[in-house]
């Protein structure tokens, strides 16, 4: 087992030292403390591939860009276990609102199941949609969804709410309480406002088996107007994927770091000056839109009940910064590229080889 936790080091060290670590282990290692020699060997095995020996602050900088790397590692694998969920059907949305208002003529419903599992602007991501994606409306790409609405309801809301979590109950639904949001803001420390008299909307979240139903219940002075919208659960394929997709893209990430950090370890000053500072510049890239985005999700998520979390990636800032995300892989790549040329030698290892 050792054997293999020695790939934990890289492999100059491993041609180098291997040998003469696996005797140690086996001569100073007793077997009851064998999880502890392993941990041991992982640790220094890790810590080795970033170099620079001497150096305090490399290990904060390698867990710096694994940690932002695996995240953005599941988010990928979680995307991916989205694409294999089940479609929506507008037919099951439909017969879902006829269960709950047998008695209610529907004005508008929708008559066609959505182009992809997730749309931007109602339209599968496609090359056409990448300027709207880099340029600010990358928040548009969301997952797809269903609706309709109806008009003729009593005008005594708390009536309304009433009747619809009565028949949401009965037919199988479990709700949340509903939220209640103003239909338009004051504007601060005007006399003339009323916080008070402001219409208020009223929005329930209830969720059926994978289906997840969004109902606002929306105030425009006459009568209220009820409007539905059903969306998919998160599928359970979606939790391994993300969980594994962060180990690997962490560990990844990790591996690639210590390369460049060792390959960049005896190069000319300026060329390391440069690497850190496009290094540095690239996680101020990817890390100023998850310091700006998770708050503000964190807060929203307290304060509304969820039947499902927002997605990973819309807790990175993305895609709605991706093209911050996507100057930052190119500032990496440039950064990678410094490390490509061969290392300079010590005067000793050019003096042992001849």
């Amino acid at each position: 087992m050792h054997r293999w936790l020695l790939l934990a080091y890289p492999r100059d060290y491993r041609r180098q030292r291997g040998a003469e670590i696996l005797e140690t282990v086996r001569d100073v290692a007793p077997a009851r403390r064998i999880p502890r020699v392993a941990a041991n060997l992982v640790r220094h095995g890790l810590r080795a591939r970033l170099g620079r020996p001497a150096s305090r602050t490399v290990v904060a900088w390698a867990t710096i860009f694994a940690l932002v790397c695996g995240l953005f590692a599941a988010s990928f694998g979680t995307w991916l276990a989205w694409l294999g969920s089940r479609p929506l059907d507008h037919n099951d949305f439909a017969a879902a609102v006829h269960q709950l208002y047998p008695d209610q003529p529907v004005s508008q419903l929708d008559t066609q199941d959505p182009a992809a599992v997730f749309l931007i602007y109602d339209g599968p991501l496609s090359w056409n949609s990448l300027d709207d994606l880099l340029l600010g409306d990358g928040g548009e790409y969301s997952l797809a969804t269903v609706g309709g609405s109806f008009g003729q309801l009593p005008t005594d809301r708390p009536q309304v709410l009433a009747q619809l979590q009565q028949r949401l109950q009965a037919a199988g639904w479990a709700y949340s309480e509903p939220v209640y949001s103003p239909l338009y803001a004051c504007i601060p420390d005007d006399p003339r406002c009323d916080p008070t008299s402001i219409p208020m909307n009223i929005t329930v979240y209830a969720q059926r088996a994978d289906n997840i139903l969004e109902v606002h219940i929306a105030d425009d002075t006459t009568t209220p107007v009820m409007n539905f919208g059903m969306t998919r659960a998160t599928p359970w394929s979606a939790y391994p994927a993300g969980v594994a997709s962060f180990l690997l893209g962490t560990l990844g990430a990790w591996c690639l770091f210590g390369w460049a950090s060792r390959r960049t370890e005896r190069a000319h000053p300026a060329a390391q000056a440069l690497a850190k500072f496009l290094y540095g510049f690239a996680m101020f890239l990817w890390w100023a839109p998850i310091l700006v985005a998770a708050p503000q999700l964190l807060s929203h998520h307290l304060d509304e009940p969820h039947y499902r979390w927002h997605l990973p990636w819309e807790w990175l800032g993305q895609p709605a910064l991706a093209l911050a995300f996507l100057l930052g892989c190119l500032t990496l790549t440039l950064t990678l590229a410094l490390a490509l040329p061969p290392r300079r030698q010590p005067a000793d290892q050019t003096v042992a080889h001849h």
